[in-house]
């Protein structure tokens, strides 16, 4: 099985982190130690100079008091190749400047440095670079000049270094390894839920079985979870609204045959055909207001998604009027009287679905308001909030039903030729699609009051506080 490419690609990219981290540190810590290992080696060898200047000054102030330095002779005395070996030179020199006694291969033109000088420095003998050491006898007189080629002093260092390196290796292949390996298994979940999601079946949105995730992976398993929860849930919303949409639309269609197998084939008389044509005109009208409302539902889903993104100010008095272009002569048919009184005018809104929010309001309002009742609409603001109201003197709604309201298709068992149950749910929706809440309560007209709280924006709560009335009572 192949392993998925973003996982490989995690796995590079956190054991190269590690591995970067590791390194440097082992690197930082080695060149330290090394450093250190250097001042130490440096120090352990210039003691060793001091010790054999000592040892050497202390033969040979002995070897050239017998050789006649005191009677002033001048000859230097030679030291035999075995005593030092080729890695030490040195020089026995009087205060005066005479040569008293040398190595075998110690250099005899001059001293090594100049004689004043005391203590540790550099120079250069026979085309080598040496590390020399000066000290005084303290009884006899003279000065003792001993040197080390640096070339032997850098070997042993090189040596250590070399040691240093091969262990350092060790710990960064174990580090590689392990890093690999506990990442391997670190990321086997995620392999296996790659695994579950590719050969899954488009229509299963069942949770990933995630069985003791890393602490790490669980809030992206627990996303993802929450993510098919809310495709199950979207999903069973469309399935639910296309099986009640279907059996709604079943109806109207069969009553539309029947009508027109009347009018073709029982229609005896022109009446019989007038009235079979009027019962097809009325069911064609129920039929294409359920269409409409049905497109309206369609507006909705798109408002909820694009909504956010085209939101500006809408002058509630603009839209009523345009709401009531259209219901106007429904109102006036049945004698009823509408005021309209918005204290805040503006709302930060989709003007569209406040239309659509606004009619159905309004056509549920109309509906059930008797003859020669009342329908009021406004809008005042409420603790940062602005509340839109659509008050009735209709029959209402029992408490105990309002949230029964709300669903799609319910006419709460009322038998209307033109109702099909969606007023409510439309105006829900766009609801939720602005933030703002429905709630139906009881109306101070004694029928049904609903009531749309929307959050308002700061310069509309400002401008509220003018209370523009728009219009007082007209009688359709």
């Amino acid at each position: 099985m192949s392993r998925p490419i973003a996982s490989w690609s995690l796995r590079r990219r956190v054991t190269a982190i590690a591995l970067f981290v590791c390194t440097a540190t082992l690197l930082a810590g080695g060149v330290a130690m090394h450093r250190a290992d250097q001042i130490s080696d440096r120090n352990v060898l210039d003691a060793r100079l001091v010790t054999l200047a000592n040892t050497v000054l202390a033969f040979a102030e002995h070897e050239i008091e017998e050789e006649g330095f005191t009677q002033g002779l001048g000859d230097a005395v030679r030291q035999t190749e075995s005593s030092l070996g080729t890695r030490y030179h040195y020089q026995v020199w009087s205060l005066d400047g005479r040569l008293l006694h040398q190595s075998h291969k110690a250099p005899s033109g001059g001293p090594m440095r100049p004689l004043a000088e005391r203590g540790f420095g550099e120079a250069m003998v026979d085309g080598e670079d040496v590390r020399t050491y000066a000290e005084a006898a303290k009884q006899a007189g003279m000065v003792i000049q001993i040197a080390e080629r640096m070339r032997d002093r850098e070997a042993a260092v090189g040596i250590t270094t070399g040691y240093f390196l091969t262990f350092l290796a060790i710990p960064l292949l174990l580090i590689f390894v392990s890093t690999w390996w506990f990442l391997n298994r670190a990321l086997h979940s995620v392999d296996g839920y790659a695994t579950e999601l590719r050969e899954r079946h488009v229509l299963d949105l069942t949770e990933l079985n995630a069985t003791n995730p890393p602490a790490e992976l669980k809030p992206m398993v627990d996303s993802i979870n929450a993510l098919f929860g809310r495709f199950r849930q979207t999903l069973s919303v469309e399935r639910e609204f296309t099986a009640i949409a279907a059996h709604e639309m079943r109806t109207p269609l069969a009553g539309l045959r029947a009508q027109a197998q009347l009018a073709a084939t029982l229609a005896g008389s022109p009446q019989e055909l007038s009235a079979s044509l009027r019962g097809l005109m009325s069911g064609i009208d129920q039929a294409s207001y359920l269409l409409d409302r049905l497109l309206d539902l369609a507006r909705i889903d798109s408002l909820a998604v694009a909504g956010g993104h085209v939101l500006g100010t809408v002058k509630l008095e603009k839209v009523y009027w345009n709401v009531m272009s259209e219901l106007g002569p429904t109102a006036a048919e049945r004698d009823v009287t509408l005021k309209a009184r918005f204290e805040v005018d503006e709302l930060l809104a989709v003007e569209l679905g406040l239309h659509m929010l606004m009619h159905n309001l309004l056509v549920n309002a109309i509906r059930f308001t008797p003859a020669g009742g009342r329908i009021e609409v406004g809008s005042v603001l409420n603790t940062q909030a602005i509340l839109l109201t659509v008050d009735d003197s209709g029959p209402g709604i029992p408490a105990s039903r309002h949230a029964e309201a709300f669903q799609r298709f319910n006419r709460l068992g009322r038998v209307d030729a033109h109702g099909v149950g969606l007023g409510l749910a439309i105006v829900q929706a766009v609801a939720q699609a602005h933030h703002a809440v429905v709630r139906l309560l009881e109306s101070p007209l004694g029928g049904l009051r609903a009531e749309v709280r929307f959050p308002a924006a700061p310069h509309i709560c400002r401008a509220a506080l003018r209370n523009v009335e728009v219009t007082g009572s007209s009688r359709y």
